[in-house]
């Protein structure tokens, strides 16, 4: 793994983690809080529930209190009219009532259930299995308390919460009780609760949301820096592989000028003396001898190779005289080494490229005119250079049986002088290509005018 992913990864990473602890952290704060809250808000509504069954009872005490008062502990007429009034005695619709038991759990009053008068209860339990009415006494004999269990609602007909407060008649060992239900308190922290999972939720999401971007983010910023440095490292790559190539042009160019100025030279001088020799012989009248007859062929044939080979490794046409002159003289080389027919098309202009282009474009036909003596089998190649549309097209063009039916102009397919070829041209910013069919062998080789030209405003004076 390179460094610029190792550091995208341990990016992403540290988003990862961050926004996994932010987000138990803020969810654990968050529900503390709403937990804080609905408890703070559930003893809020519970204490208006006590109050307000204290005031309910002390209004149904008030209302008792003469018959209460001025009676004996077995005065019938008394208790007969405090159970009157405590029956009729109703708030908040049908759901609030007084009720009395006395102190054996025996019901007194019950305007909702009268079934229950008469009878004892004192072991009634509720669903959690608390003793109801022992509660109940009990609290009231205590002064008074609150109690909550499970009771039928007469107004729905259903069970649920309710919440009793008692208190003690003495003299008459009675318990007096009433209750409200706590539907509205549940709905209302039910209520609450929901608008803090709400939160919480989107919390969450504003946590997923942030991280994800963050992620994004920093994948896009990784993504740009690993582009960036990418486009560097081709860059330089292919700025090394340019100056590869030139520095091989140069080493090519100083070796054609060693060998045609240097070992050539010293050739021709041995062939001079050996000219000379064969002259003062004939002048002494001696004949020449065989041997000296072959070792002037040999270097005849020595020189001419020494030549083709330095002509080969960077003619020097090429400098002297440009590109132009250079394709003429390979195509006649070549014509005569091979007998296969050269036409040569090229503009009638003058400083055409530049040195390295020029060097380029030569090895193109030079390495294409290799292929087409060693696989094409042809009689005929045209090699034509154009200009137009603000690009310089070099085609070579063969009559053979060509290479690869299969090649579709795909530079992986080519073989290893093809792709030193496309590498050369792509270093110009130019396009290489080669299609190749059963009618011969099409290599194309298109350098733009910002590469070519020496002044882009001009076109004239060139050099090929």
């Amino acid at each position: 793994m390179t460094l610029p992913l190792r550091l995208l990864f341990i990016a992403v990473l540290q988003v990862v983690l961050t926004s996994i602890i932010t987000y138990y952290l803020v969810t654990d704060e968050y529900r503390g809080l709403s937990s804080q809250s609905v408890d703070t808000l559930e003893n809020f509504l519970i204490e208006q529930k006590h109050q307000e069954l204290k005031n309910y009872t002390l209004l149904a005490v008030s209302a008792m209190t003469d018959a209460y008062e001025n009676s004996d502990i077995d005065d019938k007429r008394a208790k007969a009219r405090v159970t009157e009034i405590i029956h009729d005695m109703t708030y908040s619709g049908r759901d609030g009532y007084f009720f009395v038991y006395d102190g054996e759990g025996n019901g007194v009053v019950h305007p909702k259930e009268p079934y229950r008068v008469g009878k004892n209860w004192w072991e009634l339990e509720g669903e959690n299995g608390d003793k109801t009415i022992q509660i109940l006494v009990a609290n009231a004999k205590a002064g008074g308390g609150f109690h909550r269990y499970p009771w039928r609602k007469p107004s729905s007909n259903i069970m649920s919460e309710k919440m009793g407060y008692s208190v003690y008649l003495e003299k008459w060992n009675w318990m007096i009780g009433t209750g409200v239900y706590l539907d509205d308190v549940n709905s209302q922290l039910n209520k609450l609760q929901q608008e803090i999972d709400q939160h919480i939720n989107k919390t969450k999401q504003i946590i997923l949301l942030v991280a994800m971007s963050s992620i994004f983010v920093i994948f896009l910023l990784g993504l740009i820096l690993n582009l960036s440095q990418k486009k560097k490292t081709d860059q330089k790559i292919s700025e090394l592989g340019l100056k590869i190539i030139n520095m091989q042009e140069e080493e090519r160019r100083h070796i054609s000028r060693e060998l045609h100025d240097g070992i050539v030279q010293v050739l021709i001088s041995i062939k001079y003396s050996l000219e000379a020799t064969g002259l003062w012989l004939a002048k002494a009248k001696v004949a020449k001898p065989q041997p000296l007859e072959h070792a002037q062929s040999n270097l005849r044939d020595a020189i001419n190779e020494i030549r083709r080979i330095s002509h080969h490794l960077h003619p020097r046409i090429l400098d002297e005289l440009g590109l132009s002159a250079a394709m003429d003289a390979l195509a006649v080389e070549y014509a005569e080494q091979t007998g296969i027919t050269v036409n040569v098309t090229k503009p009638a202009v003058r400083k055409l490229v530049q040195d390295g282009i020029s060097t380029t474009l030569y090895r193109v036909v030079q390495e294409s005119l290799i292929n087409v003596q060693k696989h094409a089998h042809a009689t005929e190649v045209n090699i034509d250079m154009s200009i137009k549309d603000k690009w310089l097209t070099l085609s070579i063009s063969d009559n053979g049986r060509g290479f690869d039916t299969e090649l579709n102009n795909k530079v992986d397919d080519y073989g290893i002088g093809l792709r030193n070829l496309a590498e050369r041209v792509e270093y110009h910013l130019g396009e290489f290509s080669v299609q190749s069919s059963t009618s011969g062998t099409i290599v194309k080789a298109r350098i733009p005018k910002i590469s070519y030209a020496n002044n882009p405003s001009e076109t004239k004076g060139y050099s090929a």
